[in-house]
C-alpha cells in the first residue's frame, strides 16, 4: 500500500473573513419565513466557492473543486417512555437537528466515495455541538459553514486514498460511474406535528407493560413507544430543494422466559405508523402484549426437539410468516451496491446481494409478481408506513416491478450506478458504505395469480408428509424479525446460516412453529430453526394462499432489522400470501444452554 502523504487543506475563506461575509449577506427579517431553509441555500450558494489552499503542482484543475454539495437537516422532535411491570423506567422529551453535508470531489464519473475509508479525515474539526434548534440565521450559517469545511477536507483525503488504493490493483476492473445524474426537485410542504399528551402516553405504557405481571413464566417484559415527528429539509446544488414532514411513530414490547432445560424464550412486537392518529388505540394495543405475553408463555412450556434433531420435509407458512419471510429474503437482496474499492489482500467486510447476478434470471415460480411501490398509502383500508416523498438523495420514488412472472426485473437502486443499473428510482433509504447511501424497500406487494385457500394448503401439507411416510408437518405461523433477541444470539444465528449453506444475512428464526400430524392436530415447538434457506429456496414454492397478510416493520440497518435499533429509520410494509414449499430443513441450535434461574422471583415461594 503506498504511503499518503500529509498536508493541511483550508477553505479558501478564513474564519474571520467568512464571517465578514455572513454578516453582510444576512438579509432583512421577515424576508423568508423559514430561516433554516434559507440558511441552507445561501450557505450552499456560498460553498461553490470552496478549494483547496496552496495545492501542491500537478494537481489536477478540478480534482479539489466540489461539483456536488448537499445539505439534509432533520429538525425532529422526539417524546418517549418506557416501562415495566407497570413502572415507568425513562421518560425523554427531545428537541434535536440532525445535519448530513456530503460534498463530492472531482465528477459523476470518479469522486471520493466508493472507497473502505471514504469520509474519514485525519485532521481537526471545529463543528459546533449539538446543533443550534433556534432559527437564527447567522448561528445556522456558521454551523453549515464548518460542517462543510469538515465535509470537504474529507473529500479531498478520501479522493487521495481511493487513487492511491486503485494504483496498488493490478489489471483494472470495468470502471463505473460513481454517481448518476438525477432530475432537480422543489417541493416546500409544511409540517403539522400532531400535539402530544405526555401525562397520558406515559400511563398507557405503564399500564401496557403491567399485563406482563399476570404471565409468571416471564422473567423480563418491557414497553416503550417513541413519537418522532418532524420535518425533513433537503437542498443541493444541482437545484433541488425540499422541505417535507418526515414522522416515525412506533411502540415496542419484549418478553423473555427460560424453559425448564434451560433455553431462553424470547419474542418482541412493533407497532409503527407514519402519523400519530395512524398509531394502533390502547385497546388494540392491549390485546398485542397480551397476545406476546401468551406466546411466550406457551413457548416455555412447549417441548423442545431432543439435541441433534434436524427435519426436512414440507413446511406451510401462514401469510404474515410468509410476510416476514419475504422480508428479509427478497427485501434484503433487492437492494445491490458495488464492492467499495480497498487495498490488495485487505478485504472490506462487505456482504452482496444474493440476486446481484440474477437479473432476468427465475427467482420465484411463474406465477409471482412482486412491485414495490411507495406510493400507496393503504392496502385494504388499512395503512401502509413504507410510502414516503423523498429519498435520502432528494429524489422522488416510483413504483418499481421487481419481478414479472418470477423473473427478476429491477433491483431497488440508488444514484451510486452499477453493472445492471445507471440512474436512482429513489430508494436511498439507509446509509451505505464507502459514502455511499444503501437501498430499502417501500411497500413491497407479493403477488400470487395461482392461489388456494389455506385449509387446502394444510391438507396438501398433510398430503405430502403421508406421500413421505413422515410421521408430520410443519407450520409457520411467525417468524422472529425484526429480530427481538440478543447481539450475540444474532450473531450466532449469522454464523450457522453461513456454516449451513443459507444466506449470508441469515433468516430469522420462528417464534411460532408446528407439528402438523396426520390429523390436522398441531402442537407447538421451541427451539429449531432454518437451515440452508436462502433466496434459492424462493424458486421451490410449492403452492401460494389466497389470504394475504399485511407487516409493518421499520428497517434500521442492522441485521434482522434488530428490534429498537436506532439510527436511520426505514418504515416498510410487505403484503404477501402463505407459502408452501415441498422441503425446507429446520435444526435445533448446538449451542450450550445457560442454566435456569435458582432464586425464585419475589413473592413467590419454592426453588
Amino acid at each position: 500500500m503506498s504511503r499518503l502523504s500529509r498536508r493541511a487543506f483550508v477553505a479558501t475563506l478564513s474564519l474571520p473573513a467568512a464571517l465578514r461575509i455572513l454578516r453582510a449577506q444576512n438579509p432583512a427579517p421577515g424576508l423568508d419565513e423559514d430561516v433554516l431553509l434559507r440558511s441552507m441555500r445561501d450557505e450552499l450558494q456560498r460553498s461553490r466557492q470552496i478549494r483547496v489552499a496552496n495545492a501542491p503542482a500537478g494537481t489536477g484543475p478540478g480534482d479539489d473543486v466540489p461539483y456536488f454539495i448537499s445539505y439534509n437537516v432533520g429538525d425532529s422532535d422526539d417524546f418517549s417512555v418506557s416501562a415495566s411491570l407497570g413502572a415507568v423506567t425513562s421518560s425523554s422529551r427531545n428537541r434535536f437537528r440532525l445535519p448530513q453535508v456530503e460534498v463530492r470531489v472531482g465528477s459523476y464519473e470518479f469522486d471520493n466515495t466508493g472507497h473502505v475509508f471514504s469520509g474519514l479525515y485525519t485532521g481537526s474539526r471545529f463543528d459546533t455541538q449539538p446543533w443550534p434548534i433556534e432559527n437564527d440565521y447567522m448561528t445556522l450559517r456558521q454551523s453549515l459553514w464548518l460542517a462543510t469545511d469538515h465535509a470537504y477536507k474529507a473529500a479531498v483525503e478520501s479522493l487521495a486514498r481511493k487513487r492511491a488504493s486503485l494504483s496498488n490493483v493490478a489489471g483494472q476492473a470495468e470502471r463505473l460511474p460513481d454517481y448518476s445524474q438525477a432530475e432537480p426537485a422543489v417541493s416546500l410542504a409544511k409540517a403539522a406535528p400532531a400535539p402530544v399528551d405526555e401525562a397520558a402516553w406515559t400511563a398507557r405504557i405503564a399500564k401496557l407493560s403491567a399485563i406482563f405481571a399476570a404471565y409468571p413464566s416471564i422473567r423480563a417484559s418491557g414497553v416503550e413507544v417513541h413519537l418522532n415527528q418532524g420535518t425533513t429539509y433537503y437542498v443541493n446544488t444541482e437545484g433541488t430543494t425540499l422541505r417535507y414532514p418526515d414522522n416515525v411513530i412506533w411502540m415496542i414490547a419484549r418478553a423473555e422466559g427460560q424453559a425448564s432445560d434451560g433455553m431462553p424464550v424470547r419474542d418482541g412486537i412493533s407497532m409503527q405508523a407514519l402519523q400519530l392518529g395512524n398509531l394502533a388505540g390502547e385497546s388494540e394495543m392491549a390485546r398485542a402484549v397480551t397476545a406476546l405475553a401468551e406466546r411466550v408463555t406457551a413457548r416455555v412450556n412447549a417441548p423442545a426437539p431432543p439435541p441433534g434433531e434436524t427435519y426436512s420435509g414440507p413446511v406451510l407458512f401462514e401469510p404474515l410468516a410468509a410476510a416476514q419471510l419475504f422480508a428479509q429474503l427478497l427485501g434484503d437482496n433487492l437492494r445491490v451496491q458495488r464492492r467499495p474499492v480497498s487495498d490488495p489482500n485487505r478485504p472490506s467486510n462487505f456482504v452482496s446481494s444474493e440476486l446481484e447476478s440474477r437479473i432476468n434470471a427465475r427467482i420465484l415460480p411463474e406465477w409471482f409478481d412482486v412491485v414495490d411501490d411507495p406510493t400507496q398509502a393503504e392496502f385494504q383500508g388499512k395503512p401502509l408506513v413504507g410510502g414516503y416523498p423523498y429519498d435520502l438523495e432528494g429524489v422522488a420514488p416510483k413504483p418499481v416491478s421487481v419481478v414479472e412472472k418470477g423473473v427478476l426485473k429491477n433491483f431497488l437502486t440508488t444514484r451510486q450506478p452499477g453493472r445492471a443499473w445507471s440512474g436512482s428510482n429513489g430508494r436511498a433509504r439507509l446509509p451505505g458504505g464507502g459514502g455511499t447511501r444503501g437501498a430499502a424497500i417501500s411497500n413491497l406487494f407479493v403477488r400470487a395469480s395461482r392461489a388456494q385457500p389455506l385449509t387446502e394448503l394444510k391438507a396438501r401439507l398433510i398430503q405430502m408428509c403421508n406421500d413421505r411416510s413422515k410421521p408430520y408437518g410443519i407450520l409457520v405461523r411467525r417468524l422472529d424479525f425484526p429480530f427481538a433477541a440478543t447481539g450475540a444470539d444474532l450473531q450466532a444465528l449469522m454464523a450457522a446460516s453461513t456454516q449451513s449453506g443459507g444466506s449470508v444475512r441469515a433468516v430469522s428464526p420462528p417464534v411460532l412453529i408446528y407439528r402438523v400430524y396426520p390429523d390436522g392436530r398441531e402442537e407447538l415447538v421451541r427451539g429449531l430453526r432454518f437451515r440452508g434457506v436462502s433466496t434459492r429456496s424462493l424458486r421451490e414454492i410449492e403452492a401460494a394462499s389466497t389470504e394475504t397478510s399485511l407487516f409493518d416493520f421499520i428497517s434500521n440497518g442492522s441485521p434482522l432489522a434488530l428490534l429498537g435499533g436506532f439510527g436511520v429509520l426505514a418504515p416498510a410494509s410487505v403484503v404477501a400470501p402463505g407459502l408452501l414449499f415441498e422441503e425446507i430443513e429446520l435444526e435445533r441450535p448446538q449451542e450450550p444452554l445457560p442454566k435456569p434461574i435458582i432464586v425464585p422471583p419475589p413473592g413467590r415461594t419454592g426453588a
